[in-house]
């Protein structure tokens, strides 16, 4: 997350496909999100009505996707885009429905 707010001048120029930094969006949010859902949880089978899951998702999922891409616009040589805050709420609903299919116990807290 350190890196979305970096100066945009700290990172060099790589271009393998168009639409390469929604993708890396992508993946970062659904990374994140998959690895907090289960943060706080002692039950090892995850269910749609676990409220931790939930407050889990919409703090480090959403919330987060949607502060982060909103603070890039006062960072030199970064800026705000709509369609980047987006991709990391899509990002943050598949890590979601990834932790649902295969859930994480590593990060169980007791």
């Amino acid at each position: 997350m350190r890196a979305m707010l970096s100066p945009g001048t700290t990172f060099p120029e790589v271009d393998l496909f168009n639409f390469q930094d929604k993708a890396i969006h992508w993946i970062v949010f659904t990374i994140q999100s998959y690895l907090w859902c289960g943060v706080g949880l002692k039950k090892k089978t995850p269910s749609l009505s676990s409220t931790r899951i939930w407050i889990n998702f919409l703090i480090f999922g959403v919330g987060v996707g949607i502060i982060l891409e909103y603070l890039q616009q006062f960072i030199p040589y970064r800026s705000f885009d709509y369609l980047d805050m987006i991709v990391n709420v899509l990002g943050a609903i598949s890590g979601l429905l990834i932790y649902f299919k295969v859930p994480s116990n590593k990060y169980i807290l007791e």
